[in-house]
């Protein structure tokens, strides 16, 4: 653990993870991501940012002069379905234009509670749309996405299988939620080691994103879908998050669907650590890792 990490954990415990304790709601998290959002660098130069309609959603477009408009990546940001933006991932989502030589595609969909569910997927599917509609193959397009936008990269990927749209070249899923209905054994085994979350967060978020619909249908719980034939998917989370079971459970019903998946369990790191960047060594060595990902799976 780097020094930077160990200093991070510390803070993130005493100013975020006390404050869910006492009021894990909505407001509470969305208070705490508009403050990610206004504590981040600006992108340097020569990555430069632009406000875009895509498939008549707004969005955020990350590139750098010379990148390959062949290819792109839809980013889908987190925020547990009810708070965040493109400029709440800016450490994240420049670092992947910058590294890939690629357009980052951020989609500001729908939040709940205002908007529940199908609202995001909806927003963030017409995106993908927007994408293919500007001539960009599928194979060239990788999807990516934290958290709660982990789950809509996966529900995009099923929807567009259930529709007969092309898929993406790949996925990549950050801590994502993959299933609204059981928690897996990780939200209690690690309660006191995840340095944000406490349980009660989870229960809130569901209720607000999903309101009167059946949480076992694949669109909001992407772990009861099939999972066959989906693109090739790369899961980073953390050994020490509630959630770790989402991705070691997901990565299992995909191996076992045939589906090629990598999971990186990373000890130590908060949940959706890669946004922590602009700080913290080990989301520079995994964000690395990701453009190696997508680099290598969207070649001819």
């Amino acid at each position: 653990m780097s020094v930077q990490l160990f200093l991070m954990d510390k803070m993130l415990r005493f100013s975020v993870k006390r404050r869910f304790a006492k009021a894990p709601n909505v407001m509470t998290l969305r208070a705490v991501m508009t403050e990610m959002a206004s504590s981040s660098k600006a992108p340097p130069p020569p990555v430069a940012i632009e406000n875009e309609q895509l498939g008549g959603v707004a969005s955020e477009k990350l590139s750098q002069p010379g990148s390959d408009q062949t290819r792109a990546i839809l980013y889908l940001h987190g925020g547990g379905f009810v708070a965040g933006a493109p400029s709440t991932h800016r450490p994240l989502t420049w670092r992947l234009a910058r590294l890939t030589n690629l357009p980052v595609h951020v989609v500001d969909y729908r939040l709940a509670p205002e908007h529940p569910f199908p609202a995001g997927l909806d927003d963030c599917f017409a995106a993908y749309h927007g994408l293919l509609a500007q001539g960009i193959e599928s194979r060239r397009i990788a999807i990516i996405g934290d958290s709660a936008g982990g789950n809509l990269t996966l529900t995009v990927a099923l929807k567009a299988k259930m529709q007969g749209v092309p898929l993406p070249g790949c996925l990549v899923c950050l801590s994502p939620v993959t299933d609204l209905v059981e928690p897996g054994p990780s939200q209690l085994e690690n309660a006191r080691s995840d340095a944000l979350f406490v349980p009660t967060s989870f229960a809130t978020l569901v209720e607000a994103y999903c309101p009167g619909q059946d949480a076992r249908d694949p669109l909001i719980s992407p772990l009861r879908g099939d999972l066959s034939a989906l693109p090739p998917t790369l899961l980073q989370c953390s050994g020490a998050e509630m959630l770790r079971d989402d991705s070691v459970r997901l990565a299992e019903k995909m191996r076992a669907a045939g589906t090629m998946v990598e999971l990186e369990v990373w000890p130590k790191v908060p949940h959706v650590w890669q946004v922590l960047a602009d700080v913290v060594p080990e989301a520079r060595q995994a964000i690395d890792k990701i453009c190696r990902f997508v680099t290598t799976t969207l070649e001819d």
